[in-house]
């Protein structure tokens, strides 16, 4: 749709305003490299139980592929090979970043991180740069505006 209207209309559109199923990683991911703003909600599920760390309690190291939790300790990806890459535990495009297993295990903060569990990993997908692009705009006013125009489509 957004093919035809740039060739008929000669018009690019800064921003595309729509609903969360519209928010998955792949169609966020789409939307950035062609230099469209995704007035989108982002389809979420980091979430945690209450007073356990979510995703968004650890700090993302792009130079050094890793996350930081909140302790300071590093998540380094966890790789494994495997004759078919859709095949792993998290399939095709998605990273897996896990601590040391005694780093976990002498942590204080073992029960607000990992209480289940005996190492903390956090899921990646490879578009979770396009992903916080989207959050980024959600806390703008400009995006509390587009979400009021779309309610009246």
């Amino acid at each position: 749709m957004l093919k035809r209207v740039k060739e008929t209309f000669e018009l690019h559109p800064e921003r595309l305003i729509a609903d969360t199923a519209y928010g998955t990683g792949p169609m966020l991911g789409w939307l950035v490299e062609r230099k469209i703003a995704p007035h989108i909600p982002v389809i979420d599920k980091a979430k945690r139980a209450e007073g356990i760390w979510s995703r968004d309690d650890f700090e993302w190291d792009p130079e050094n592929d890793r996350y930081i939790c909140p302790e300071g300790h590093d998540l380094k990806q966890f790789r494994r090979n495997y004759s078919d890459p859709n095949r792993g535990p998290t399939g095709k495009g998605t990273m897996r970043y896990r601590a040391l297993k005694l780093t976990c295990q002498a942590c204080p903060s073992k029960a607000k991180c990992c209480p289940d569990t005996d190492t903390r990993t956090i899921s990646r997908e490879q578009d979770e740069d396009a992903r916080q692009v989207a959050r980024d705009i959600a806390k703008t006013r400009q995006y509390d505006i587009s979400m009021k125009l779309r309610k009246k489509v």
